[in-house]
């Protein structure tokens, strides 16, 4: 992992509306509503990209930040997109990855166990689908992981499908474009680790 910038968890919060808006509306971008959104979002205005942000954001998502370590400091990184790297990803510690991953909550252990069977989660296997055509946009915008260093491992806060998707198509299924590259990513650092506490909404 390469650190680009410190930035602060407003930047944080807005990168992920914007993801929240595409995965939202992925089928519907044109529609009034979430361009109004995008337009927030991207006014380089901090009260109207506060407004965009909660527009975008739901409950679920703010009781998430809500269990984040109060000590956390922001950055935008470089995340390599090789095998070595994306084998020290673990997803968020809930029940639907637990089940996923037998508990190891590992990115490598979920993709592996989707690759057996698709249908258990309909949602990553649409993103799956999605990367493979090309037929709807997939935001890499805003995902969000929390680590204690830039050794990892990472914790996925926000692009859980995403990376085991991405992790199914270059690892699983041996497509090479995106190997050897790079992708900015928001990279949390604290001592402390994420814990999911009565806070969370799932």
């Amino acid at each position: 992992m390469r650190l680009i910038r410190e930035i602060n968890s407003h930047e944080m919060l807005r990168r992920w509306a914007i993801a929240e808006v595409y995965v939202e509306y992925l089928d519907f971008i044109n529609e009034t509503v979430p361009r109004e959104t995008l337009q927030l979002l991207y006014s380089n205005d901090r009260n109207l990209e506060k407004k965009g942000i909660s527009k975008s954001l739901k409950l679920h998502h703010l009781s998430l930040v809500d269990c984040l370590p109060s000590d956390v400091s922001w950055y935008l990184a470089g995340l390599e997109i090789t095998k070595r790297e994306f084998n020290k990803l673990q997803t968020i510690g809930v029940e639907g990855f637990a089940k996923m991953t037998n508990a190891s909550y590992q990115v490598a252990d979920a993709a592996k166990e989707l690759q057996r069977n698709p249908g258990m989660d309909l949602r990553i296997e649409g993103i799956k689908q999605a990367l493979q055509t090309g037929s709807k946009e997939v935001q890499w915008l805003g995902i969000t992981l929390l680590a204690s260093g830039i050794e990892g491992p990472f914790t996925i806060v926000e692009g859980n499908g995403r990376l085991i998707s991405l992790y199914q198509l270059l690892f699983l299924e041996n497509n090479q474009g995106l190997q050897n590259c790079e992708m900015e990513v928001v990279l949390g650092i604290s001592d402390e680790e994420l814990k999911i506490n009565v806070k969370y909404l799932d």
